[in-house]
């Protein structure tokens, strides 16, 4: 078994940030399959799949400069290279509303950057702006936001040059653009596990672990692409389960992990290899994971 998040030396500072994020949301779905300790660890390969990349939806609070802006809510849709932001606050002046547009370049690394342009609308002022800005993740969906550039503001009749700073925290999560577009259903957020129509309250069953991996491959495969799609292609990743403990209804998997992607902008193939644990919870009708370590 390779020792725990041992990469490949001579590669290890660029592929430790890729690791630590959007490999740890990736692997924290693989444990979900549950294998008896007795049987043969079974192995799970997975190439990028060939539908287009998943668009990612993001919601947060900003607080930033000039003061027509000091705090704003923001609501933005990416899909891979471009995005767009809307944004509703205000400051002393009173309401504001924003509109961004995003490029995202295919910048190698963990934290996914933009350019921006756009305006906002306040006290009868219209002030365009540019920006640079930058997305940390800080958790599975959730992230820190940043930016900084110049806004164009008017005061009595001239127009000044002012700084547009801005810093928040934002969920952001996968959705699949074509699918919503399809779907005569409501509701169903994409990705997110729901409890089965009719579902009958029951002891803890191993073999449910089975139906949870699919469906976490699904969402953290789903929320990775779209974070990192605009820097990374050809996600290749393969596990072992190599340990499994049920007591009740809790459970720990031990998964070991190797995987690959390709930095569009140098064509360059990173990869790395670990061994995660995870916890589940038995709710009466499913495994729901309750913790991660790796």
């Amino acid at each position: 078994m390779k020792h725990p998040c041992r990469l490949p030396e001579p590669r290890r500072a660029r592929l430790l940030p890729w690791v630590m994020t959007a490999g740890a949301l990736l692997l924290a779905s693989f444990p979900a399959a549950a294998q008896t300790v007795a049987a043969p660890a079974p192995v799970i390969d997975a190439v990028e799949a060939a539908e287009p990349t998943p668009a990612i939806a993001a919601f947060g609070v900003q607080f930033g400069f000039p003061a027509y802006r000091t705090a704003t809510l923001s609501a933005g849709l990416q899909a891979r290279f471009v995005g767009m932001t809307l944004r509703v606050g205000g400051g002393p002046g009173g309401l504001a509303f924003g509109l961004q547009a995003r490029a995202y370049p295919p910048i190698p690394g963990p934290v996914p950057v933009f350019v921006g342009v756009g305006v906002d609308a306040y006290a009868g002022r219209i002030a365009p702006h540019a920006v640079i800005g930058l997305h940390l993740p800080v958790g599975e969906r959730w992230r820190l936001d940043a930016e900084v550039g110049a806004a164009w503001v008017r005061l009595l009749d001239e127009t000044n040059v002012a700084p547009y700073l801005g810093v928040g925290v934002s969920y952001a999560f996968a959705v699949d653009l074509a699918a919503a577009a399809a779907s005569t259903g409501g509701g169903r957020t994409p990705g997110v596990q729901t409890a089965a129509v009719g579902c009958v309250v029951g002891p803890a069953d191993p073999a449910g672990l089975d139906a949870a991996l699919a469906a976490t491959i699904r969402r953290f495969v789903a929320d990775a692409t779209a974070t990192y799609g605009s820097a990374y292609r050809g996600l290749r990743y393969r596990t072992t389960v190599v340990r499994r403990t049920i007591d009740g209804d809790r459970a720990m998997l031990a998964v070991s992990y190797e995987g690959s992607v390709i930095e569009i902008l140098t064509g360059r193939e990173i990869s790395a290899s670990g061994v995660a644990e995870v916890d589940f919870r038995w709710d009466g009708c499913r495994w729901l994971r309750t913790g991660l370590r790796y």
